[in-house]
């Protein structure tokens, strides 16, 4: 259905014919000369009013030719100067208008030129009577110019406000599309960089001992999963920065889309631990308050599984000897969650000895936690290594109902 664009459209055009007739019905009743002024007032002000672009034509090219009509009238006019009085205060207003708008829609490059341009058709339109009027003198006209630079300073004003709010909302648009871009790279290292490298882990240990023909029938049904659960979060993610594009740059107050991609939260810990556990030949224990899932808010509840899962996937990489990962999600107070991750790797040969790349998603997660307020420590722990993280919790609905 198209009700909703077309009923607007059919207002513009009901506006623009009304004043077309109401300023065009005295000229073709009064003396012939009188039709270029009324001419001009019908152009100023129904440009304004019309819906751009037309073609090829842009508003800022309407409003330029507008205003060279309406200097051009101000030359060749020869009639009465007391007709132009009929149609001025129209054309005034129509040409008011224009001036705002072009310093609003402008390239930084011509708003200079439109502003001068502006600045001259609209005060030469007040001369039009008085210059051509035997009882006005100098005086008059230069009180009637320095009142009508007042009206378009107020214009140009109002012009330029609303493009710098233009250009902040643009600013920040742009701002939150790459908060938003980064947001989908953390995501993208996060899941596939885990599955991934559970992959790599499966067939390396696949080929330095034999399986039997079960044994290798499940570790190709890891690996498939693996794959698939990996394959899946990338195109979330590009199908998250395509929508994203499709947000437009106009004076639109739309906001950029909401990233699509799941967000995953303490309520998926038990799976990503039990993939882990049948990936490998650590023996993994969870230990994860039953209140908590789900009861969360959502930037929380994410970081805090983002922890376990860089934790996990470093766990694989670096800690070859490992035979035993703790992973424990509690309250330590009433504001306060704690996430840790505890493995007895000790400083053994990583597995993936030969790759050249990572190590940011520990340097992410910290300034994830930093920007919610919590704390995040890594470093080596008894046999091992241990990655803590905490998180200020909002308060509990007691204690506020209490407030």
């Amino acid at each position: 259905m198209t009700t909703n664009e077309a009923v607007p459209g059919r207002w513009r055009g009901l506006c623009v014919m009304t004043a077309v007739f109401c300023m065009g019905v005295p000229a073709l009743l009064g003396l012939p000369n009188t039709l270029l002024p009324a001419i001009s007032a019908m152009v100023a002000v129904s440009v304004p009013m019309l819906r751009w672009p037309q073609g090829r034509i842009t508003e800022n090219a309407a409003a330029l030719a507008t205003m060279a009509v309406s200097v051009l009238t101000d030359v060749v006019y020869v009639g009465k100067p007391g007709l132009t009085l009929l149609w001025m205060p129209f054309e005034f207003a129509g040409l008011l208008v224009l001036t705002g708008s072009l310093i609003r829609r402008s390239l930084p490059r011509h708003v200079i030129p439109a502003a001068l341009v502006a600045v001259l058709a609209t005060t030469a339109l007040p001369l039009r009577f008085t210059l051509r009027n035997p009882q006005s003198g100098a005086a008059d006209s230069v009180i009637t110019v320095l009142l009508t630079l007042m009206l378009v300073a107020c214009a140009a004003g109002i012009g330029g406000y609303l493009r710098a709010t233009d250009q902040r909302r643009q600013r920040a648009v742009l701002a939150a599309r790459r908060d938003q871009r980064l947001h989908m790279a953390r995501v993208l290292h996060d899941s596939v960089a885990h599955e991934v490298t559970g992959m790599v882990l499966e067939v390396q240990a696949a080929q330095a001992s034999a399986y039997d023909p079960e044994q290798h029938q499940a570790l190709l049904s890891r690996v498939e999963q693996a794959g698939l659960r990996a394959l899946d979060s990338m195109d979330r993610t590009l199908q998250t920065l395509r929508e994203a594009e499709k947000v437009p740059d106009g004076p639109s107050t739309q906001e950029p889309a909401e990233p699509s991609t799941r967000v995953y939260g303490l309520a998926d810990l038990p799976g990503l631990i039990s993939r882990f556990a049948e990936s490998s030949t650590i023996t993994t224990e969870l230990d994860l308050a039953q209140e908590l899932p789900g009861a969360l808010p959502r930037d929380l509840d994410e970081a805090a599984y983002r922890l376990v899962l860089e934790a996990l996937t470093n766990v694989r990489r670096h800690a070859a000897s490992a035979s035993h990962v703790t992973v424990s999600v509690a309250r330590t107070d009433d504001s306060t969650l704690r996430v840790c991750v505890t493995d007895d790797g000790g400083s053994g040969k990583p597995l993936l000895a030969h790759r050249v790349g990572g190590g940011t998603g520990l340097v992410g997660l910290d300034e994830r936690f930093r920007v919610l307020g919590g704390t995040l420590t890594a470093g080596p722990f008894s046999d091992g290594w241990q990655v803590v993280g905490t998180l200020p919790l909002p308060p509990q609905d007691g204690a506020a109902a209490g407030r």
